[in-house]
């Protein structure tokens, strides 16, 4: 069995229920083709790129699923023509990779998804980072 990363995005105006209705439903075509949710993450309501289907937010949901190729094939078709489903990507990846995604809103840094945090290795003093002293002046002398 292979390993596939899905990412789908759904509609912003669906209520939360809603949203647990359609991932139900995706959930239940996945299992009726032999396939399995290894992990699932929603990542929220986010701001798209650029306007699909004339919408400009959408809500992002992440599956981990193992299956074979004819439960991509199905699973394609099935969000193909899901009114509720604005855009999806199913990739294969080699292995499962089970650690929660900096966009999972369990981030234990505290932080905001998506945002480093200090002391995740960017303040770092050992960095090569020129200082500051302050001044704008260039190494010149002029502004």
């Amino acid at each position: 069995m292979a390993f596939y990363e899905s990412i789908y995005i759904v509609r912003p105006d669906l209520t939360t229920e809603q949203l647990e209705q359609v991932n139900k439903r995706i959930a239940a075509l996945i299992a009726d083709n032999g396939g399995e949710i290894l992990q699932t993450e929603i990542w929220g309501r986010r701001q798209l790129a650029y306007p699909v289907k004339k919408n400009t937010k959408g809500y992002y949901v992440f599956n981990l699923l193992q299956g074979g190729g004819l439960l991509i094939s199905n699973l394609e078709s099935r969000l193909k023509i899901d009114e509720d489903i604005l855009k999806f990507l199913n990739v294969r990846v080699e292995k499962a990779d089970r650690t929660p995604t900096p966009l999972a809103g369990g981030d234990d840094r505290g932080g905001r998804p998506g945002v480093v945090a200090a002391g995740s290795g960017m303040d770092d003093p050992d960095l090569d980072a020129p200082e500051d002293d302050g001044d704008d002046l260039d190494g010149n002398g002029r502004l």
